[in-house]
């Protein structure tokens, strides 16, 4: 899970295209330029975080708990509200064509001086941190500046803790499928069990073809 905040003057260099460019949603980004765009939002976030959640607060707690509670522990514990003169529009960064008249209204109602949460999905969100409020946007990571940012800080620093886990636990394939549920993963999965980080969760598919059924 990550947080990234960038000011309103920062956000109008990457409006502009003067700093971040290519900036969007780290799925749609090749491995060389996420990285070269990490240095790039830590040089210019004025605030960060990356938050991991185990595999076992997830197989406790559901997938949903474990999005709230990273992304709880990655808000800001001072954060800084917008300047009052700034509009919606701008506090989103995002073009009039993105929403219609009405949610635009109802987005300048709320995006008042407070500090506020932009959030990619669809989420009823549990935030226990000081912040007035939040918006939750389908696909924000590849719409909003702060949420690609973030997309791409979460997405780089949990690619490098896959390969450091390929070291640990060899066979696996994570430098490689870095965790997702490829074909190859599975076939490992079933051929040398479940290491300590795997969700017990995602692992299912093992009772179902007869595979470690003690452990369900």
């Amino acid at each position: 899970m990550g947080c990234v905040s960038f000011d309103l003057q920062t956000l109008e260099k990457i409006k502009n295209g003067k700093i971040l460019k290519g900036l969007r949603d780290s799925k749609k980004i090749p491995e060389p330029k996420r990285i070269e765009l990490r240095k790039e939002i830590i040089q210019n976030a004025s605030y960060f975080r990356v938050s991991f959640v185990s595999a076992k607060f997830i197989d406790t707690y559901n997938i949903n708990q474990a999005i709230f509670y990273g992304m709880n522990r990655c808000l800001p514990t001072n954060p800084q509200p917008f300047e009052s003169k700034t509009s919606a529009h701008e506090k989103l960064h995002l073009s009039n064509s993105t929403f219609n008249k009405e949610t635009n209204r109802n987005e300048d109602k709320l995006l008042n001086t407070k500090p506020y949460l932009l959030a990619d999905g669809n989420y009823k969100l549990k935030i226990t941190k000081p912040i007035e409020g939040y918006f939750s946007l389908p696909k924000g990571d590849d719409l909003i500046p702060s949420i690609s940012a973030a997309s791409i800080l979460a997405k780089t620093y949990r690619d490098e803790y896959m390969e450091k886990m390929d070291l640990k636990y060899p066979g696996y394939g994570f430098a490689k499928h870095k965790g997702y549920g490829t074909e190859e993963h599975r076939e490992a999965l079933l051929k040398l069990g479940i290491s300590p980080i795997h969700r017990l969760s995602f692992c299912k598919f093992l009772r179902r073809e007869g595979s470690e059924p003690s452990l369900f």
